[in-house]
């Protein structure tokens, strides 16, 4: 079977060359497309008005539409309009986390894990320093 540049017969197609490229496969217009039909899935609702639940972004891309998860960030990347539509998305992904978590409807452990992994969601931590600030007005030195 041929194949590779020198293995690659005029019949049976043409080498890839500066001259000769293929049609590109995403195009802006497709990605907006599948951006907003994304941002549809996600705010999808029931014959009664009731959300479907669908919240995660990859579920749509790999489960519903069979594609790859790098695609996103390769049309992000590639085209600044999908890039806004992606993030409104994420902000929608990052909401419903939130309010479903808060409803108990999710499992805690697991919305503060993809929070904190997806969503760069933090525990906090607060240090007292009014201990210190009183203690140095008091004395008038400063402690370390």
């Amino acid at each position: 079977m041929p194949g590779g540049k020198g293995n690659i017969k005029p019949e049976e197609g043409k080498q890839f060359s500066s001259d000769y490229q293929p049609e590109e496969k995403w195009t802006e217009k497709k990605a907006l497309a599948l951006g907003e039909d994304l941002i549809a899935w996600l705010k999808e609702t029931d014959e009664d008005g009731a959300d479907k639940g669908n919240i995660l972004v990859n579920e749509f891309l790999v489960v519903e539409r069979e594609l790859y998860p790098q695609l996103l960030t390769y049309l992000r990347d590639k085209f600044s309009s999908f890039s806004k539509l992606y993030n409104r998305a994420k902000v929608i992904q990052e909401t419903k986390l939130v309010k479903y978590g808060i409803k108990d409807q999710l499992n805690a452990s697991m919305t503060k894990f993809t929070l904190i992994n997806n969503h760069d969601w933090k525990d906090r931590i607060e240090s007292d320093n009014k201990t210190t600030m009183k203690l140095e007005q008091i004395t008038g030195t400063e402690v370390l």
